[in-house]
């Protein structure tokens, strides 16, 4: 499958606007009538660009890293720092237990 962002000509950052906005410059660029290959493989990127829950599903689950939501909520866990203990929580770990 090819990227959508790279069809478009769009940096994977793009917002809903200026995704639209390039999509309608290309359709005006490249008519279905003069240039029908050219204009349906813009018309599928856009297509598959313009909701914006789709595109946060493709980014992240692109390049088959991650299966499940899940496996993502791993990673971000595993990668974020840990929870320093409070004062209170270091103190009650030195008290000696009866």
């Amino acid at each position: 499958m090819t990227d959508p962002y790279a069809v478009l000509g769009l940096p994977r950052d793009s917002d809903d606007e200026a995704i639209r906005r390039r999509y309608l410059e290309l359709v005006r660029r490249f008519p279905p009538e003069q240039a029908p290959e050219r204009f349906s493989a813009v018309r599928a990127a856009y297509e598959s660009l313009r909701d914006g829950d789709d595109r946060l599903r493709r980014r992240l689950f692109e390049g088959g890293r991650h299966e499940t939501v899940e496996a993502i909520i791993e990673e971000v866990a595993c990668r974020s720092p840990r929870r320093r203990p409070t004062l209170a929580e270091l103190l009650a770990a030195q008290k000696p237990r009866p």
